[in-house]
């Protein structure tokens, strides 16, 4: 029986958002959260170039990998959603 393994996983999310007021106070929001790993198992790293936020995941597994892109997605969501309403202020 040929098992495959898998022995890690990379994602790159590159996010072009509106202007580059926009990506800094995301970025802001969220690079606390990319240097907190509960556990070692994935690890993100985050970088802003003008308007552009690149989110780079590397997880040892599937459900790691899931987890956090899912995570960030929904706080990038959340984020968004409150720079929005605070900017109509």
């Amino acid at each position: 029986m040929n098992e495959q393994v898998i022995d890690h996983i990379e994602m790159v999310v590159n996010l072009e958002l509106e202007n580059e007021k926009i990506c800094t106070l995301l970025y802001e929001t969220l690079v606390l959260e990319s240097g907190y790993n509960p556990n070692d198992r994935a690890q993100v790293s985050m970088e802003k170039e003008s308007n552009k936020l690149i989110l780079k995941i590397l997880a040892k597994d599937s459900i790691s990998a899931r987890a956090a892109i899912n995570s960030f997605m929904k706080w990038i969501n959340v984020s968004l959603q409150i720079i929005s309403i605070s900017n109509k202020k």
